[in-house]
């Protein structure tokens, strides 16, 4: 299909499975340029708008994402971003496939690139979760990211008391932190909101600890 028109990059490595296709540092041949422009007139014609064909990829992306299919959602993103490069959508979908992948310098590039662009305040609570969470993992080498974790959890909060998502990460990167106190608070809170449960292995090693709360 015209629309996945891939090429392998040093490594083996498809070009439509690294973010924006490589560039602006890998230049993008003509005929995949020609691919590209094809590609964007149909979708266009297809959903009306280029900016609603993006949003149809991008929820194409998150359906692979889920699962946990990193190659496919990285090509949904891409054609997301080529739709429409002002969508905060595939930079957010970079970001996490990037996470998945342990490259959290990207993914914090392209979280950033998100959360400037995101227009959108219902998205925004999530969008700001998943920036905590991955402050969190740059903290565990470099505790002064937990500081920014911890900022952008209260932002979501903020934004969204009642979203249990954010409660929950929280949990998790205050126990990074070594305030189990504060784990605490959050895991309540996260089971009062009727989060996903934690896992078991997470409970007993944070009971560990500090005994929970009464």
């Amino acid at each position: 299909s015209i629309f996945l028109v891939g090429c392998a990059t040093n490594g083996g490595v498809r070009i439509d499975n690294v973010p924006m296709y490589g560039q602006p540092e890998i230049q993008r041949p003509m005929e995949l340029k020609k691919a590209d422009e094809e590609f964007i007139r149909k979708a266009e014609g297809g959903f009306g708008s280029r900016e609603k064909a993006s949003q149809a990829w991008w929820s194409e992306g998150e359906k692979f994402i889920g699962e946990r299919n990193l190659d496919y959602a990285m090509r949904r993103y891409n054609q997301s971003w080529l739709l429409n490069p002002n969508n905060y959508q595939p930079y957010w979908g970079f970001a996490r496939v990037m996470l998945e992948q342990g490259k959290t310098d990207d993914a914090l590039k392209y979280f950033e690139k998100a959360e400037k662009l995101i227009d959108d305040p219902y998205q925004k609570v999530a969008l700001l979760a998943d920036i905590g969470s991955a402050y969190s993992i740059k903290g565990k080498n470099d505790p002064s990211y937990f500081e920014r974790a911890n900022k952008k959890f209260s932002e979501s909060i903020g934004l969204d008391p009642n979203y249990w998502g954010s409660w929950r990460r929280w949990a998790f990167s205050l126990y990074e932190q070594g305030d189990y106190k504060g784990a605490w608070e959050k895991v309540k809170k996260a089971q009062e909101l009727n989060a996903r449960p934690f896992p078991p292995a997470f409970i007993s090693a944070l009971e560990e600890k500090s005994p929970k709360p009464h």
